[in-house]
């Protein structure tokens, strides 16, 4: 037994892995099948003959339970193959029969989850490692600044780059993921001093130039970031610029380039489906909308739920005496908008069940007494005939501009007296929301900085705060002003405090859906780099409500401030 093993081995170290298949073939002693079958799973793992080395592994595994090398190939088989889910379940089982409980068993585990993106067990685990013997401390430190930025826990995020960098101040990947940070949180000084850094490290290297063209955006330089993008496409046809450059396209209304980009993109990366949904959402942005509905089915969706999985998705059939199944998705703000379709869908149905977000189940019970609404868990032991998820109606009830502008709902819900304002003081009560989710993708654009309302919150008005969190940039001026902050309230004192405002001032988040639909006159203030639906290409609003005030470029919020400003005056007669 020892004397075969040690040939098998010794042929595979030498890399003769012919020679090692045919010695485990050779083998027949049932003591060994396991360590055999494990050895050709490495071997078929070499020759990136993975589904074979897959069974190979798991054959190992169904022989000796307990067999922690085959774990241990399959946790990096997983890995290869971004099973994550798979290879979080080996890593465990590694942990769980490593007597030894070493550094590198904590850390795959960790990595697993990290790749998962179940980042807040990740760091749980990542911090086990860094109380280890664990030498790799510079790829411990990036992964848990990684792992912090995901869970939303900027400053930690920031702490860990800077522990990795202190190990290497050449490390590019490192001084990457900082420029990334501050061009995020726009610390302008430290954007200079990691560009600067950057560039003297590798000025060639691929992902410091992507992120200098967003530089030269966050400088007002667009001329510069598109001239960029386009030298790395001619020099390597990445892919991230091709993304890029359309978007900025985008932004400055150039349609037409911003189409002729992504359509060479696809070109290139026909398998890319994120390229072909952003082709779909440039003709929503013209008015195109069936062609846009094809290909904005390709974006991420809840139906990928195991449990939706096995629900025949409805694509158009004849609903008569059918029982379907409509599932919220993307955000509430999102939601929100698109339920007027319900509307639509439900004449054609037997029965409709909408899933959607507890803290939506309220206040959509009171607008669609024929539609069942409830939460995932209440729904799990139905059958029905179809599902689809919300955003997908609009394939089938968004036809043009003018689509069901009659049927947009108005949530009615109950007047707390407590937010009686007129019964407090004559003055103006005004709604204000500045930014959203800091992590959210397209935050960094779409937010406002505090500061700029500064001439605004002059006028002598009530102004309340919907910020479930203050940006650390705006802090200290809000604490300056004398904004009345909301954050600990309710959600049903929300509502009823919309109710009651005189006007409601919001960028493009949840609350700008919210006060539209309790039929609140509300301004929105939209970025250039906004989503399709508030394009003015078509001159299209959603909301009988809503007043658009968009961005006509990226170069800041002080225009629409100061227009702002003057309708304010002319509205309450300053």
């Amino acid at each position: 037994m020892a004397e075969i093993l040690k040939k098998i081995i010794d042929n595979l170290n030498d890399n003769n892995l012919e020679k090692a298949y045919e010695l485990c073939n050779k083998s027949s002693d049932r003591k060994i099948e396991h360590i055999i079958c494990n050895i050709r799973g490495v071997i078929s793992f070499k020759r990136q003959k993975l589904e074979t080395a897959k069974s190979e592994f798991l054959k190992s595994i169904e022989l000796n339970e307990n067999f922690i090398d085959a774990y241990k190939n399959l946790f990096k088989l997983n890995l290869k193959i971004q099973d994550f889910k798979f290879a979080v379940k080996n890593a465990e089982k590694v942990l769980e029969l490593d007597i030894q409980k070493t550094s590198k068993s904590y850390f795959n585990l960790a990595l697993a989850y990290d790749l998962d993106k179940d980042y807040k067990k990740a760091i749980k685990i990542y911090e086990v490692v860094e109380t280890l013997d664990f030498k790799e401390k510079k790829i411990l430190f990036n992964n848990m600044g990684k792992c912090f930025w995901g869970a939303e826990n900027i400053n930690e995020a920031k702490r860990y780059y800077l522990k990795a960098l202190e190990l290497d101040q050449n490390d590019k990947l490192i001084v990457n993921n900082l420029l990334i940070l501050y061009l995020r949180t726009e610390d302008k000084d430290k954007i200079e001093q990691f560009y600067k850094k950057a560039e003297e490290i590798d000025k060639n290297y691929i992902e410091f130039k992507l992120n200098q063209s967003d530089y030269f955006l966050f400088k007002d330089e667009t001329e510069k970031a598109i001239n960029l993008l386009k030298s790395i496409i001619v020099d390597s046809k990445n892919y991230v610029a091709y993304t890029k450059l359309a978007r900025i396209y985008s932004m400055i209304d150039n349609y037409d380039n911003a189409v002729e980009t992504i359509e060479e993109a696809i070109n290139i990366f026909p398998n890319k489906k994120d390229l072909k949904f952003t082709r779909g959402i440039l003709h929503l942005i013209k008015g195109e909308f069936e062609k846009g509905w094809e290909f904005y089915e390709l974006r991420d969706s809840i139906l990928k739920d195991l449990f939706f999985e096995k629900i025949k998705k409805w694509k158009g059939e004849n609903l008569k005496d059918s029982r379907v199944l409509v599932t919220s998705e993307q955000g509430m703000g999102d939601v929100i908008q698109f339920s007027r379709f319900l509307i639509c869908l439900s004449p054609l149905c037997k029965e409709i069940d909408f899933i959607t977000y507890d803290k939506l189940l309220p206040i959509f019970k009171n607008q669609f007494r024929n539609i069942n609404i409830s939460n995932k868990k209440k729904i799990l032991k139905k059958k029905y005939d179809f599902i689809i998820s919300i955003g997908s109606l609009n394939k089938y009830f968004y036809k043009d501009k003018n689509s069901n502008s009659s049927d947009l709902i108005n949530f009615s819900v109950e007047k707390k007296k407590k937010w009686n304002f007129s019964q407090k003081d004559k003055k103006k009560n005004i709604g204000l929301v500045w930014s959203g989710n800091f992590f959210g993708p397209k935050e960094p654009t779409r937010s406002v900085e505090l500061k700029n309302f500064e001439k605004i919150l002059k006028f002598d008005f009530n102004f309340y705060s919907f910020q479930n969190e203050i940006w650390d940039r705006d802090k200290d001026f809000f604490k300056k002003s004398k904004i009345i902050d909301l954050s600990k309230e309710s959600f049903a004192d929300i509502i009823s405090i919309i109710q009651n405002l005189d006007l409601m001032i919001s960028t493009d988040t949840f609350f700008l859906h919210l006060a539209c639909v309790c039929n609140k006159e509300t301004w929105g203030l939209i970025s250039a780099n906004s989503d399709w639906r508030w394009y003015e290409y078509y001159k299209y609003n959603p909301y009988k409500s809503l007043k658009i005030y968009r961005q006509s470029n990226y170069k800041g919020w002080n225009d629409i401030i100061v227009r702002i400003k003057e309708n304010l005056k002319d509205k309450f007669i300053i």
